[in-house]
């Protein structure tokens, strides 16, 4: 689907900063010369891909994690620096802002990018002013000591600044007790495997439901400051026995997301038994800790819904039947 070049204005094409249209499922379907000039790739060659695929490996995470779930949450998103993928060039810096418009009842989000690749040409212009100035005011101590106030605290500002955009980062994929990846995380990992697997027709992979058993008891009887303990210990626990492709998340309080990929249901209930009894006779400083499992194999058709409800249903299922057990569905 396009919007037709007369709604965009024929100026759109023509301005200095990238411009790109993306759907509501995250793929391109219009861009502006400006951005195709600075890709070095033709404008049909960049539609009807995800918009992802137009920046670096390291800026996609950035881009999925921030920039989306902003525009996702408040309609826009402000100049995030990011990095577009230049085919046979080097990787190109930009900020890049977003909003969402509607046209004709149909959401899209804009995308406008603005090149940043001038920046170390402009901070050495930067340099040789302040010397040029530091000669011409040497006698003048005064002048010389708040441009060094300035220029210090411009790299104080930039510094923090930067910390700012790292937290962010860390904040939107990944939970602040455990350290694992959060419930948006898994949620888009697992939507990019729903996807994937639509378009190749066939996949395996398994999501299991963990819950630890009887965790409210341990926070009224022990504390707050105990249960956070049991659930650090056993997201490391987890973790170490995590194959390479394997992702686990917090999905809040004491339930847990497991996504298994080029896994069965009998290979996933194997290694789900094997991390239910590492649990169960781990030492736990004299708490009885045990774990609760749901799992699902991903059946063709599945959208994420129905494959969550059924990991669910198969974890109420191990609850109902005694608890520290694994239940398929």
């Amino acid at each position: 689907m396009s919007i037709p070049e007369t709604d965009l204005m024929g100026w759109w094409h023509l301005t200095p900063s990238g411009q790109a249209v993306i759907d509501e499922q995250g793929v391109v379907i219009q861009v502006n010369q400006t951005l195709s000039d600075w890709l070095h790739a033709p404008i049909d060659c960049l539609m009807h891909r995800p918009a992802s695929e137009i920046f670096t490996p390291e800026a996609r995470v950035l881009y999925l994690g921030l920039m989306v779930y902003r525009v996702a949450e408040r309609g826009s998103a402000d100049e995030i620096h990011l990095t577009l993928q230049v085919k046979g060039g080097e990787p190109m810096p930009v900020l890049c802002s977003a909003r969402q418009i509607v046209h004709q009842s149909v959401r899209f989000t804009l995308l406008s990018m603005l090149s940043i690749v001038r920046k170390d040409y402009l901070e050495r212009e930067l340099i040789e002013m302040r010397h040029a100035a530091q000669r011409a005011l040497a006698e003048k101590s005064a002048a010389v000591g708040e441009l060094e106030a300035l220029r210090d605290n411009l790299k104080a500002q930039r510094t923090t600044l930067e910390q700012a955009n790292n937290r962010l980062e860390k904040e939107a994929l990944s939970d602040a007790l455990t350290t694992l990846p959060n419930r948006r995380r898994f949620d888009q990992v697992l939507d990019q495997w729903l996807r994937e697997a639509s378009l190749s027709g066939s996949s395996t992979f398994s999501v299991a439901m963990l819950d630890i058993d009887h965790f409210k008891p341990v926070n009224d009887r022990h504390g707050h400051a105990a249960g956070d303990r049991v659930l650090r210990q056993f997201s490391e626990l987890i973790t170490s026995r995590l194959r390479n492709d394997d992702l686990a998340a917090r999905i809040g309080g004491e339930e847990f997301g497991l996504l298994m990929p080029g896994a069965g249901t009998d290979a996933a209930q194997y290694a789900l038994e094997r991390l239910r009894h590492a649990v169960e006779i781990h030492d736990w400083n004299d708490l009885a800790i045990t774990l609760s499992i749901g799992v699902t194999e991903y059946r063709p058709g599945d959208i994420q819904e129905s494959l969550m409800q059924r990991a669910d249903d198969a974890l109420y299922a191990a609850k109902r039947t005694g608890r520290n057990r694994v239940v398929t569905g």
